[in-house]
């Protein structure tokens, strides 16, 4: 799926959206970024669809409370879901699982709808996914927790997709999207803390016994 890029000064992509949602892109005129915008919607129309809530999670990579998306327990049999932001497809209906964490679960994506990065916000390794037309934060993908044959969870805020009936416009192939550094989400996000008490449980039980063995000796 190809996904097309503008290149555009900050100035001119603050005035395009000023009249749109308060210049939320205004930075300095005197620097160049690369935004991205998917060719299935209008930069107007992604903007003018953005609540506050799904503004914080796409464009400031917030995250909803676990429990509360609004598709966390929703399960289709048929469909598909789009980037909230931009509209580019990111996930069949038939990819969407019941993990059970709180938040929607897919084990993979359309291919290319997706990029990654390492996020290592509060001292942990995660995958951070994003949209790949517009940048959008969607979630996290973690591997190897045993839920499906693909051994991936995308883990993916509500706020940041929407869900459409039918197919894409285009026939998508799908695939797994992680590279190996993923870790073990529920699972491995604890296991650092967790191994920290095991191993000091552990040393207090062998320094226990030392301690008894030399007060016996005397």
């Amino acid at each position: 799926m190809m996904v097309q890029r503008v290149e555009k000064s900050d100035a001119e992509w603050a005035k395009e959206v000023r009249n749109r949602y308060q210049a939320i892109f205004v930075r300095s005129a005197h620097t160049s970024r690369s935004w991205p915008v998917a060719d299935c919607a209008p930069l107007s129309t992604a903007i003018s669809q953005l609540d506050k809530t799904s503004f914080q999670v796409l464009r400031k990579k917030g995250t909803e409370p676990a429990g509360t998306g609004e598709y966390d327990k929703f399960f289709p049999k048929e469909g598909h879901f789009v980037c909230k932001g931009c509209g580019n497809p990111l996930y069949s209906a038939q990819s969407k699982f019941n993990s059970g964490c709180g938040w929607p679960a897919f084990d993979k994506c359309y291919k290319g709808a997706l990029i990654t990065e390492t996020d290592m916000t509060f001292g942990m390794k995660r995958v951070e996914i994003m949209c790949g037309a517009c940048d959008g934060h969607l979630g996290h993908v973690f591997e190897n927790e045993g839920f499906t044959p693909t051994m991936e969870r995308h883990c993916v805020n509500s706020v940041s997709v929407l869900y459409k009936e039918g197919p894409p416009p285009t026939p998508l192939e799908e695939e797994k999207v992680s590279t190996g550094e993923g870790g073990g989400g529920m699972f491995g996000a604890a296991s650092y803390p967790l191994m920290l008490l095991v191993l000091a449980y552990l040393l207090s039980g062998v320094v226990g016994k030392v301690m008894d063995f030399f007060m016996g000796a005397q």
